[in-house]
Formats: structure tokens, C-alpha cells, sequence
């Protein structure tokens, strides 16, 4: 299920089940999911471990919602 497409800049983008996935800029760690559950850029943003569990964790308490990075 984990793959990979170009992006229009021509850069690799990984994907999962053909869904892009991105960084969140506010994990400045392994295991942090301040990225879970924001609701931005047109819907529901969730964090994807890579051994494909479940996250679980409460996200951002900041309200953020601009700081993904590809």
C-alpha cells in the first residue's frame, strides 16, 4: 500500500493506499502526533505510523493547521 508518485515539481512524493503523505512541522520527534486529527487544506488530517497501527494521540492544542511540509 505504501508508494510513491512525482509531484508537479517533479520531486518524489510517498504515498499510502495513493493518498500523498506529508510531515507534520509541529512533530519535532518520533512518536509526537500534534498533527493528529487537524482539520485543514479541505479536510481531516490523520498521523500514519510506519509499521501501519493505529495512532493514538490527541494532536495540537495550538489550533494550527499550516505547518505541513511534503
Amino acid at each position: 500500500m505504501v508508494g510513491a508518485t512525482k509531484r508537479a515539481d517533479e520531486k518524489p512524493q510517498v504515498t499510502y493506499n495513493d493518498h500523498p503523505l506529508y510531515r507534520f512541522q509541529g512533530d519535532k520527534k518520533p512518536g509526537d502526533t500534534n498533527g493528529q486529527g487537524i482539520n485543514a487544506f479541505g479536510g481531516l488530517w490523520w498521523v500514519v505510523s510506519p509499521s501501519r497501527t493505529q495512532i493514538i494521540g490527541s494532536g495540537s492544542t495550538s489550533g494550527g493547521g499550516n505547518g505541513y511540509s511534503p
